[in-house]
């Protein structure tokens, strides 16, 4: 039998979902967390760690990398590291050999030109691609699971190369949708 959020009908299968004992899942319960955050206060939190890596390359080198995609948390967090908080970022994004749509390439495109930013992508060889892609699937039912991979590990690669400690990234999605 399927169980389903009792408040957003989200269902068990997702893969890491968990649900209280109220039958509510853990997306929901990190929805209705956020009124607990001081969001003023995290935000002079991140200005403190910025300070503290601001231009440590020099006035012209990258004081922060962000991992991006191209999408909305891409841009967002680039206004904020670039234009809100003066850091000099680097752009890093993974692109798997899938054709990608029009806006996508749009998107990373409008991302570097509209804040002046540099970036660095890494496309997977297409060969080890292809096994891998089957093996994945064959194993976790998802055959992106290795790109999922190289979005959390290349930039770290990265963020060492160019010297860039500081290291940002977008959403949680197990907190957005619901994972251990």
């Amino acid at each position: 039998m399927m169980n389903y959020c009792h408040r957003c009908v989200m269902p068990d299968t997702r893969p890491g979902i968990l649900f209280n004992q109220q039958g509510i899942c853990s997306a929901c319960l990190s929805y209705e967390n956020r009124k607990n955050v001081d969001y003023r206060g995290r935000f002079e939190e991140l200005r403190r760690l910025c300070d503290k890596y601001r231009g440590m390359n020099g006035p012209h080198g990258f004081d922060c990398m962000i991992a991006i995609s191209g999408g909305k948390d891409s841009h967002f967090q680039t206004h904020v590291m670039k234009e809100r908080l003066g850091m000099n970022p680097l752009l890093v994004t993974v692109e798997d050999n899938f054709p990608m749509t029009d806006a996508g390439a749009h998107n990373l495109k409008n991302i570097s030109e509209e804040f002046g930013c540099d970036v660095v992508s890494m496309k997977p060889n297409i060969k080890a691609q292809k096994v891998i892609l089957r093996k994945t699937f064959e194993i976790y039912g998802k055959p992106t699971y290795f790109i999922d991979r190289y979005i959390y590990t290349y930039p770290l690669h990265m963020a060492v190369k160019f010297n860039t400690p500081l290291l940002v990234y977008g959403e949680n999605v197990n907190c957005e949708y619901g994972g251990d």
